[in-house]
């Protein structure tokens, strides 16, 4: 029990570099993507974006505007897109059988890949974060089949 309190507290030896040991950051970035998860599925858009940096939430309103197709979120602002994203993302991953399978942590930046299934198949997303003032936000994204530069200001690590 004491270890499950430490690793969602954050407890473990830092080294003396006052930054969380590893299992603290990839339990934080793990409960970063459940909650922005459960936002999304709630269409709750000022929870979600709250757990996306800046660049990230302009780019998503930027390229979801752009986007006319039928299963594109749709409104000017992250959250409203966030409100109306929840219906379509419930269509599409009906069983919210979202499983983080992978968590790589590199000082401020963290990549995670989560795999899912839709009504279309199995499809993995690669998520990009980063901790600023020391809380992890969603810094882009990468989804099978795009090149170049990921969605956001994400970063290859």
């Amino acid at each position: 029990m004491l270890a499950t309190l430490c690793a969602l507290g954050g407890c473990g030896d830092d080294g003396g570099t006052g930054r969380p040991d590893a299992r603290a950051d990839e339990t934080a970035v793990r409960k970063v993507l459940s909650e922005a998860l459960d936002a999304l599925y709630e269409g709750d858009g000022r929870r979600a974006c709250s757990l996306y940096t800046s660049s990230y939430r302009r780019e998503l309103v930027k390229e979801n505007q752009a986007d006319k197709s039928d299963v594109s979120p749709q409104g000017a602002t992250c959250e409203e897109q966030v409100k109306s994203f929840a219906p379509i993302l419930a269509r599409f991953v009906p069983d919210r059988g979202v499983q983080v399978i992978e968590v790589e942590v590199s000082g401020d930046d963290a990549t995670a890949v989560s795999e899912f299934s839709t009504t279309r198949g199995k499809t993995r997303v690669k998520e990009f974060l980063v901790r600023r003032d020391g809380k992890w936000r969603i810094d882009g994204d990468e989804e099978p089949g795009e090149s170049g530069r990921p969605r956001g200001g994400g970063r290859r690590p």
